[in-house]
């Protein structure tokens, strides 16, 4: 049995969910057991079954190229989707609206010169290695001593990650940041909703707390944050098939692979494409909609 939920980015007329209620009636090679609305105004949920269900993700794929209004469809084994022991974060873009580096480029002057270089990292048209490398390198000789503070003081937290993260803490879900950026802000993050674990990159400081250019330690890239989320599931004996990965970059891509579900929100196209689900909504309380619960159920989760 599978679910199948569709996700408004705004309000669905009544004529979109006559629409809806026409395409997974005809145009999947799927059975309607029952239906269900989540949210009256935006949320269409269906209970399905299928003997080919790579058949129908591979249509509903297709067909979310072309949605008009725009919403997002959610495919995904029924039993399975309210069973999450775990949840790792990608930061910037995600639970933050910033990219980390980028603020620091613009506390020293360099933003242009260090946004082309992030843009193409988290599009996957550079290593991510070499791109932190070479944008680190040029941040060479800024003063650290005060940098962080007057960086976390610039952070804003994604908007609606706060009641997201309280409802994972009420279920018990276990919850961590794994970010490409680095740890002073991470480890804000962290403190600031409540997560369990926080990973980032560490900055070098030389003898005058300026910033050497360098990294210390290992690289958290894409092979580093599954690597993370796999040893997080190991320490509290959590199966990696209830783990669910959240992210915008290609480098989010591999610990969505090791983990059971993967939400590419607001993502790059590459990432869209090779997700196994995507949320292009406002607001990270919808991933509360993928799992199954009602907006009454949220309300009280959130609260």
């Amino acid at each position: 049995m599978y679910s199948l939920t569709f996700i408004a980015h705004d309000t669905l007329a009544p004529q979109d969910h006559v629409a809806i209620d026409e395409f997974v009636s005809s145009s999947l090679d799927a059975t309607v057991v029952a239906k269900k609305l989540l949210s009256p105004d935006r949320v269409v949920d269906y209970l399905v079954e299928t003997d080919v269900p790579a058949l129908v993700l591979e249509l509903i794929k297709k067909k979310r190229r072309t949605l008009r209004p725009p919403y997002d469809i959610i495919f995904q084994l029924a039993e399975l989707r309210r069973n999450k022991k775990l949840f790792i974060f990608d930061m910037d873009s995600t639970l933050i609206y910033q990219e980390v580096i980028d603020l620091i480029a613009a506390y020293a002057d360099i933003e242009d010169r260090v946004a082309e270089i992030t843009e193409r990292a988290m599009n996957g048209d550079l290593d991510f290695n070499e791109s932190l490398r070479e944008r680190v390198l040029l941040l060479k000789g800024i003063d650290a001593s005060t940098l962080w503070d007057e960086l976390k003081a610039k952070l804003r937290v994604t908007q609606t990650a706060p009641g997201l993260c309280r409802a994972l803490r009420k279920l018990g879900v276990v919850t961590g940041v794994c970010s490409g950026g680095f740890i002073p802000l991470a480890a804000h993050i962290k403190e600031q909703l409540g997560l369990d674990y926080a990973y980032a990159n560490t900055l070098g400081v030389d003898t005058k707390c300026r910033l050497d250019g360098t990294t210390q330690g290992y690289v958290v890239n894409g092979e580093k944050k599954a690597e993370l989320l796999l040893e997080i599931a190991a320490k509290h004996g959590i199966d990696p098939s209830t783990a669910v990965a959240v992210g915008d970059g290609a480098n989010d891509l591999k610990m969505m692979s090791v983990a059971g579900w993967g939400v590419a929100w607001n993502a790059k196209p590459k990432v869209q494409d090779e997700a196994p689900c995507c949320l292009n909504t406002q607001s990270l309380q919808d991933i509360l909609y993928i799992m199954g619960y009602t907006d009454d159920e949220i309300a009280e989760l959130i609260a």
